[in-house]
């Protein structure tokens, strides 16, 4: 039954990343907008954005191989892919948060943040639990 339910959430959470690499890729297409929301400079989104970027296609990547590793029944791919998807959930929240409190005085980003670091937390309790 955990196991049903570790596929669901990294199956989830694999395509909630890449709809937000989705989002990041066009954001660095053309950063105007984003930057002039958040009220910072172009070339500080696109920093911004494309260390969201590298975050992301960690955790999608992770996300995608630990499924593998269920489906596959691999308890080594699992795993190690749900600790690196993990670990860039975290990343990525902690980043979210420093980035809205200190770079664009934004609370969305900073709860926003907060989230991320919650599913990382649940991704790595799924780790732990799992095989």
């Amino acid at each position: 039954m955990l196991r049903l339910v570790a596929i669901g959430l990294f199956g989830l959470m694999f395509l909630a990343e890449a709809g937000d690499i989705y989002g990041l890729v066009l954001t660095l297409a053309d950063p105007g907008p984003a930057a002039d929301r958040f009220g910072i400079a172009a070339g500080a989104e696109v920093v911004r954005s494309s260390v969201l970027l590298l975050l992301a296609l960690a955790v999608a990547s992770g996300a995608l191989l630990a499924l593998a590793g269920l489906l596959a029944k691999r308890p080594t791919l699992f795993h190690r892919s749900a600790l690196v998807c993990a670990l860039g959930y975290l990343l990525y929240g902690l980043y979210q948060v420093a980035d809205g409190a200190l770079q664009v005085g934004s609370g969305i980003v900073v709860v926003a943040g907060l989230i991320y670091v919650i599913l990382g937390s649940l991704a790595y309790a799924v780790h732990r639990s799992v095989y």
